[in-house]
């Protein structure tokens, strides 16, 4: 579409310290600070984060994308090099530490640390540590967000969720993986297609209610997500659809071509 200019940006949260009721149940910033910096759960998130989040952000077809990696100013040196490290390899990386505040406030001005200038809208999107998307995910976000010009106000931004993906539960022996079809969009690899100098962001809403706020095309189809659940997820995991739709075979083809995943390794992953 003439004029039509996309920056594609990711935010991704790692271990955020924040003021504010984002993680309820800390009566000060030293007890948040204590828990998310605790040495066995940086560990196993980091495990995580290196056998899903970062393969398939490293490895999207389409290579044109920003990903903000928010974590807190405070993140233990060890740690944060270790991240530096991860991260060093790959232009679309960019990390931002931010000192204890609100929670949206950090993420808003993580946004609004990278200079739009030359695009004429940004697709923002949203994805956990301890996620994945599937390999051709910036291409499909680029890919829609340009046709749906063609129905959308220029001036409005319209939210993009998908709905179809896997679930990987950690349990002890063997984890199990199983495909889910939601009713309304996960949070993993939701997006905000809006104009370069619209102000808010993917975060500004839940992404349950995207539909409620923004316009709103929502794909059923697309297998796009690989949300993980274990003793680390900070929301309670709640399904609003079907599952296991799906041959274990069909799961684990799917997992290999889309994702680049090897079901076995997921299965045995700790």
């Amino acid at each position: 579409m003439d004029g039509f200019c996309n920056q594609i940006v990711g935010l991704v949260r790692f271990s955020l310290v924040t003021t504010g009721d984002f993680y309820p149940g800390f009566d000060s910033v030293e007890a948040m600070q204590e828990f998310l910096f605790d040495e066995a759960r940086l560990a196993r998130r980091f495990a995580m984060f290196e056998a899903l989040c970062l393969p398939a952000l490293a490895r999207q077809s389409d290579p044109d994308f920003t990903v903000l990696f928010l974590t807190a100013e405070t993140l233990p040196t060890r740690w944060r090099e270790r991240l530096d490290s991860l991260l060093a390899p790959h232009p679309w990386a960019r990390v931002v530490a931010m000192p204890p505040m609100l929670h949206y406030p950090a993420i808003k001005a993580a946004f609004q640390s990278l200079p739009a200038e030359g695009f004429s809208h940004r697709t923002s999107f949203r994805l956990d540590d301890d996620d994945a998307v599937d390999l051709g995910h910036v291409a499909r976000l680029r890919r829609l967000a340009e046709r749906l010009q063609v129905v959308q106000a220029p001036d409005r931004p319209m939210a993009l969720g998908f709905n179809r993906g896997f679930y990987l539960r950690f349990r002890e022996g063997r984890n199990e993986i199983f495909d889910a079809r939601e009713r309304t969009p996960l949070s993993v690899g939701a997006a905000l297609v809006a104009p370069a100098g619209y102000e808010d962001n993917v975060y500004v809403r839940n992404h349950r209610a995207l539909a409620q706020y923004f316009d709103c095309w929502s794909d059923a189809e697309s297998f796009v997500y690989l949300r993980t659940l274990h003793r680390d997820n900070k929301s309670n995991p709640h399904f609003s659809g079907s599952q296991r739709e799906l041959g274990q075979g069909q799961v684990n083809r799917i997992l290999r071509e889309s994702f680049g995943l090897r079901p076995a390794e997921l299965k045995a992953l700790a």
